[in-house]
Formats: C-alpha cells, structure tokens, sequence
C-alpha cells in the first residue's frame, strides 16, 4: 500500500511572511477607522432618530462593531 503526503513549503520567504503582516495591520487598521466613524455618526444623532432606527445610545458601539466586523 502507497502513502502519499502533500506538504506546504518549508520556507515561503521572510518578505512574503512581512507583506502578510503590513497587509493585516493596514486592514485591522481601515476596519478601526470605519468602527471609529460610525460610532461618531449614530452618536451625532439625536434621541428621537436613534430611537427611529431602534437603538438606545448605549447600544451604539455594538451595532458599530456588528456593522463594520459583522460580529
């Protein structure tokens, strides 16, 4: 009987692994802005047109964080 084992590269290069990182930083980095600007935008809203769109002040950063990571 034949075995037969599939195996990544052992070393894909230290500037491949460096782009990966600058590119997940700068991702984590445009999520963290678009979070930030729109929790500065339900909260320049008023009571009565948060209370139009069901939200309280207090559930601002959550339905921020569901919006911009979908968590």
């Amino acid at each position: 009987m034949a075995y037969s084992t599939l195996s990544a590269p052992a070393s894909t290069g230290f500037s491949v692994r460096v782009r990966g990182v600058a590119a997940g930083l700068i991702q984590n980095w445009k999520l963290r802005r678009e979070y930030q600007r729109t929790v500065r935008e339900l909260r320049a809203l008023s009571s009565r047109d948060l209370a139009d769109i069901g939200l309280s002040r207090c559930a601002i950063p959550g339905a921020a964080r569901e919006h911009v990571y979908g968590k």
